[in-house]
């Protein structure tokens, strides 16, 4: 009861001085800078060139999603110099592959704009939910997202690890 009446309390002295206002102003614009930043993106036709890259990459750069998830992730967060929270400084990652060609390609460009719009990260998922680029490389990169399942190479039903997040249920 205490927890009730101070959250009844702080909210009153919010309504009540004007504040809570002005935050929902300031919340509505940023939010329609948002929708403006994404429907920018999405239009730009680099974009598309940079997500049919990654999949070409993603899908010629080991046999199966479970290689891949494995190389991937020993490539550019294991064997990445850069400590946890700058993974993201690494450009590309050694070899001749073509994923780490395209990598070293479109990765400063989605970091610049990651940092320039203060966004959380980016990723590209592809239909099976393959999420085939993230800027800042943490766990979920080169993970499966299908909250329904897919059905992998051996024709078995698989549920992606990050199926319940809000990236899985979209």
């Amino acid at each position: 009861l205490p927890y009730l009446f101070s959250k009844m309390e702080s909210e009153f002295a919010l309504v009540e001085s004007g504040l809570s206002e002005v935050w929902m102003k300031k919340a509505a614009a940023d939010l329609t800078n948002q929708k403006g930043f994404i429907r920018t993106e999405a239009s730009d036709y680099q974009l598309v060139e940079a997500f049919l890259a990654f999949k070409r990459g993603w899908d010629y750069y080991r046999p199966t999603d479970a290689e891949r998830l494995l190389s991937l992730q020993v490539a550019y967060i294991t064997l990445n110099e850069h400590p946890a929270g700058s993974k993201d400084k690494l450009d590309f990652a050694p070899g001749s592959s073509q994923y780490h060609v395209v990598h070293k390609q479109y990765h400063p460009i989605y970091r610049d704009i990651l940092y320039e719009r203060n966004y959380y990260d980016i990723f590209m998922l592809d239909l099976n939910g393959n999420c085939i680029y993230s800027v800042y490389k943490e766990l979920d990169y080169a993970t499966n997202f299908a909250a329904n399942g897919t059905i992998d190479e051996d024709g078995v039903v698989r549920y992606g690890e990050w199926k319940d997040s809000g990236l899985g249920e979209a």
